[in-house]
């Protein structure tokens, strides 16, 4: 990102700190269109009615109130609801982006890809106070506050991208020329039964120290928090595809109990089955 350009006109609330933000009621109908705008767009669906993205994946992701979204410059999207949306519009200048990824010591994440109705505690009520602070008439923030404000909340906004990475790597996108990729393939076709080290080390030949580091070197984390993540992404797709119950979901996807679960969901995602499912 190479310089902050100029931004957009924005008939909202602080047009001058790091992060100007617009709030928005609207109908969007069976589809309005965005052409996007020239910095990264964050919205908070603030509440009213569900809404959907129908350019990315296929339509079937559902933002309800706390839903989490992104747009990359000059991305256009179409955006459809049943009813009146209340969102908030935050924009990134992209210099606060780049401060941001050099924090996080991952400039990679710099640019992210758009996303739609990601759920994430910690970043939803950073966006809410935000909101909050900034249309207070009686005591009105300072550029300041808001300033530390903008990037707090940039900085989970980046946190809750990198946990989205991580759960949902499928097998799909490991090279086929990855020495770990006949592990993978047995976590893989034994999601919901016990996966031994010693099991996974044998299928490549290594020793299970052995394996772990180099699995470790290969992946970027060890074998068993590789298979949480992975296990927890199957129960995503149970929780948001099907009717099954939480406790089946966890049965299937190798958990102990429902509890485990939902314990583990709300560490790495940041959000429960329960309004997962309520969210989808």
């Amino acid at each position: 990102m190479k310089g902050e350009g100029a931004l957009p006109a924005i008939y909202g609330i602080g047009e001058h700190w790091n992060m100007p933000a617009i709030r928005h009621r609207a109908n969007l109908g069976a589809g309005t269109r965005f052409a996007g705008v020239g910095h990264y767009i964050f919205t908070y669906h603030i509440g009213g009615a569900n809404a959907r993205r129908l350019d990315l994946n296929g339509g079937m992701d559902i933002a309800s109130t706390g839903a989490l979204s992104l747009q990359r410059p000059h991305s256009g999207g179409t955006f459809a609801s049943s009813g009146v949306v209340e969102y908030c519009h935050f924009y990134f200048k992209q210099g606060l982006l780049c401060e941001i990824a050099d924090e996080l010591e991952g400039p990679e994440e710099a640019e992210p890809d758009d996303f739609f109705a990601l759920f994430d505690s910690t970043a939803g009520k950073d966006a809410s106070a935000y909101i909050e602070r900034a249309g207070s008439p009686d005591d009105p923030p300072t550029a300041m506050e808001m300033d530390s404000r903008g990037y707090l909340l940039g900085l989970g906004i980046m946190r809750a991208i990198r946990k989205r990475k991580g759960y949902l790597l499928t097998l799909a996108e490991i090279k086929p020329g990855c020495p770990m990729r006949r592990a993978i393939e047995h976590m893989e076709d034994r999601i919901a039964d016990p996966v031994r080290l010693t099991d996974l080390a044998a299928t490549v030949d290594m020793s299970p120290f052995h394996f772990s580091r180099v699995f470790k070197s290969e992946m970027g984390e060890t074998p068993a928090r590789y298979l949480m993540k992975r296990r927890l992404s199957r129960a995503s797709e149970l929780i948001r595809q099907t009717d099954l119950s939480l406790a089946e979901v966890a049965f299937r996807t190798g958990f102990s109990s429902q509890g485990h679960m939902t314990s583990r969901m709300k560490a790495v995602l940041g959000v429960t089955p329960g309004e997962l499912r309520r969210n989808t």
